[in-house]
């Protein structure tokens, strides 16, 4: 299990989503589902920066909406 550190980066300061643990390591451009306030919120990796110092990685996102909206707009354009 990897714990990363999560930032979103959609505003003008950065905010910290703080550290999450992972199965595996996500990729720029997948979408990874976070529980913010009780609710699962879709976010976008948009970059992710590995450390050198034996720390864990640290992902950039941005926020897609509420998971179900997303899944169902994606799932409208697909008709």
């Amino acid at each position: 299990m990897l714990e990363l550190i999560v930032i979103d980066i959609s505003g003008v300061k950065p905010k910290s989503l703080y550290a999450r643990q992972f199965n595996t390591h996500p990729r720029i451009g997948e979408w990874i589902d976070i529980e913010i306030d009780g609710k699962s919120t879709l976010f976008e990796v948009i970059k992710i920066a590995h450390s050198t110092n034996g720390g864990d990685s640290d992902l950039y996102v941005r926020p897609l909406g509420l998971t179900y909206q997303v899944v169902g707009d994606l799932c409208s354009k697909s008709d």
